[in-house]
């Protein structure tokens, strides 16, 4: 036998549909978010970083090869001199080359850097690539599940319940029971009846017709009734 559906509730069904919505908003921002600082991250890495310290390479270069013109320059003007005095010059060279490794470190830095963000970069992709094609195609297509499922239930719960059907009264028995069997003995009682007549409604037999006692029970023994027959006609003779 069929039953109807259970159906305890569909504002829950809404408030999951609603629910589901505003996480697939949030989540499509976290994931935007997140490409956008990954974006972010890896142009300050490769163009910013990467191109200011190559270019401060060039600039420490200069100044360290200035720097050593001047040292020449002074230790050439003094030749003839016994005291030279170049600790400018000399500290200047030195302030160069502590720069120019510097910034040479810095480039040696980024580029180590940069594979190792790529591969992170790799691997947050592999985990939240699923989680964007659901919310792009297939979250669309739950939407629409959600969606068929409400306004079926809603029908449903529209439909009149079905009504009870009428049950007709008990009709009387045509089977063989004990009324009819009462009212057929009683019948079979009455034809019964009808065929023994009284002795009053015996009419008169003719003469020389054998009497016959009309109480003896029908079924007793014809002994009787020869007797009688016998003895009448024995008086009917001469």
């Amino acid at each position: 036998m069929s039953q109807g559906a259970n159906v305890r509730s569909v504002d829950a069904i809404k408030r999951f549909k609603v629910a589901l919505i505003n996480y697939a908003e949030e989540a499509r921002n976290a994931l935007s978010s997140a490409e956008m600082e990954i974006r972010q991250v890896r142009n300050w890495l490769e163009r910013d970083q990467l191109t200011y310290w190559q270019s401060q390479v060039k600039r420490n270069q200069e100044k360290l090869a200035m720097a050593r013109t001047e040292l020449n320059r002074r230790r050439l003007s003094q030749a003839n001199s016994d005291a030279i005095s170049d600790s400018e010059q000399k500290e200047a060279v030195r302030e160069g080359q502590r720069r120019l490794r510097e910034a040479e470190e810095k480039i040696e830095l980024i580029k180590r850097w940069i594979p190792v963000l790529e591969h992170a970069v790799s691997e947050y992709h592999s985990q939240s690539q699923p989680l964007g094609d659901r919310l792009s195609g297939r979250f669309v297509a739950t939407v629409n599940v959600l969606d068929r499922m409400i306004n079926t239930l809603d029908a449903y719960l529209a439909m009149s319940p079905p009504t009870a059907p009428s049950v007709a009264p008990p009709r009387a028995s045509t089977s063989d029971g004990p009324g009819q069997a009462t009212s057929t003995a009683g019948s079979s009682s009455s034809e019964t009846q009808s065929e023994v007549k009284r002795p009053d409604e015996v009419q008169a037999a003719p003469q020389g017709a054998p009497v016959v006692d009309h109480s003896i029970v029908e079924g007793a023994p014809t002994s009787q009734t020869s007797g009688a027959t016998q003895a009448t006609q024995a008086e009917d003779r001469p």
